[in-house]
C-alpha cells in the first residue's frame, strides 16, 4: 500500500510531498523528481516500511528517504541532474558503486549515470538534488562558472570521508526542518539566496576536501564480481540458476565468489540469489491475473517447485503469505 500526502501552500516555488509506503516496489517509484528508474530489492526479512518526503525549492529539491531493511537499489539519474546525499543511520555501513558508505559520508551521483546502493537495516537519507545551472543562478554570483561546478562534480570521489562532509551532512538537514516547519522564513528573497549561497560553498569544500583525501573502497576485484553477478542474474531473470551455473558464468570459485558478496552486500551468495529470485517472484505475483494463473503456476515459472518452502521463505522475508501478496493486475 502507498499513502501519499501532497501539500502545498501559498508560497511560490515552494511544493512538498510525503508518501509513506509499507511495499518496496512502491518505495522504488516514490521519487516524484524526474523519472529516475529505480529497482529495490529486499534483503533481510521482515515487513517493510518506508517513506520519501520532498521538498521542491527554487534552486534544489531537498529529499529525504527512510527504510527499515537492507534494500538493494539500483537505478540511474536523469539527464542533466547531481544528487549529493547523507545517510543520517547510526547502524552497519552500506555500500555505494563500489565504495563503502559509511554513517554521515557524503555520496554523490552524476546524471546519467547508473547507481547500485547497499541500503543498512536501518536507512535514513537527505539529499539536495539540482542542476549546477540553476543552483549557480540562484547564487548570483558572476565569478561562479555552472559549467566549472558540472566538471568539478563529475570528477569527484562519490563517496567522501565523514570527516568532511559532516558539515554538509547538518546542513542538509537544518535546510530539511526548517522549510517543512518555516517555510516562509527560508523563503524570504535575502533568505533564500543566502541558502543558495552556502549549499554552492559547502558543496565544493565537500567535494574539493573528498579529491585530497583517499576514501574507504570495497576491493575492486570484487566488486567487478559481483557486477558481474548481478548482471548475469538481471539477463535470466527466470532462469532457476545455481551458485554453480554463477561460478562458470562469472569465472571464479565458490569461495571466491563467497568473498566478494559478502564483502558488498553482507551476504552469503545463496542469501542473495534466494532474496532476488523472491523479489523478482513477488512482482510477478502483483502482476498475475488471478483468473488465468494461479501462484503455483507464476512459482513454477520462476523455478520454485517446494510450495511450502517457497512460503516459509517468502514469509521469512517480506512478512507475509504468496497469497496475501496484493494482485494489482486490473484488466
Amino acid at each position: 500500500m502507498n499513502h501519499a500526502i501532497n501539500t502545498s501552500i501559498a508560497t511560490q516555488g515552494y511544493s512538498p510531498r510525503i508518501c509513506f509506503t509499507d511495499d518496496v516496489d512502491s518505495q522504488a517509484e516514490a521519487l516524484g523528481y524526474k523519472p529516475w528508474g529505480q529497482r529495490y530489492d529486499q534483503l533481510s526479512s521482515g515487513r517493510f516500511a518506508g517513506s520519501i518526503q520532498e521538498i521542491t525549492l527554487p534552486s534544489v529539491t531537498l529529499m529525504r528517504e527512510t527504510s527499515n531493511r537492507v534494500l538493494l537499489q539500483k537505478g540511474c539519474t536523469p539527464e542533466g541532474v547531481f544528487a549529493i546525499g547523507s545517510v543520517l543511520s547510526f547502524t552497519e555501513n552500506g555500500y555505494h558503486c563500489g565504495d563503502v558508505m559509511r554513517t554521515r559520508s557524503a555520496a554523490l551521483l552524476d546524471p546519467l549515470t547508473e547507481f547500485e546502493i547497499r541500503t543498512p537495516e536501518t536507512f535514513d537519507l537527505v539529499a539536495a538534488v539540482f542542476t549546477p545551472e540553476v543552483l549557480c543562478a540562484y547564487v548570483d554570483d558572476p565569478q561562479i562558472d555552472h559549467e566549472e561546478l558540472a566538471y568539478m562534480l563529475r570528477t569527484s570521489a562519490k563517496i567522501i570521508a565523514p570527516e568532511h562532509s559532516s558539515e554538509l551532512a547538518d546542513f542538509l538537514l537544518h535546510a530539511f526542518e526548517s522549510s517543512m516547519e518555516t517555510p516562509e522564513i527560508l523563503l524570504a528573497r535575502v533568505s533564500f539566496k543566502q541558502f543558495s549561497e552556502e549549499f554552492y560553498t559547502l558543496l565544493c569544500d565537500t567535494v574539493e576536501a573528498g579529491q585530497n583525501h583517499p576514501r574507504q573502497a570495497v576491493c575492486p576485484n570484487r566488486e567487478r564480481i559481483v557486477r558481474r553477478f548481478r548482471a548475469f542474474l538481471d539477463a535470466c531473470p527466470e532462469a532457476a540458476l545455481s551458485i554453480a551455473d554463477i561460478c562458470d558464468e562469472v569465472g571464479v570459485t565458490r569461495r571466491t565468489l563467497q568473498n566478494a558478496t559478502q564483502e558488498v552486500f553482507g551476504i552469503s551468495p545463496q542469501h542473495y540469489l534466494k532474496a532476488i529470485r523472491l523479489n523478482a517472484l513477488r512482482r510477478a505475483l502483483k502482476l498475475r491475473d488471478p483468473r488465468r494463473e494461479s501462484i503455483g503456476d507464476v512459482a513454477a515459472r520462476w523455478g520454485f517447485w517446494h510450495l511450502s518452502q517457497l512460503a516459509q521463505d517468502y514469509r521469512k522475508l517480506f512478512g507475509e503469505l504468496p497469497s496475501q501478496t496484493p494482485c494489482i493486475h486490473l484488466s
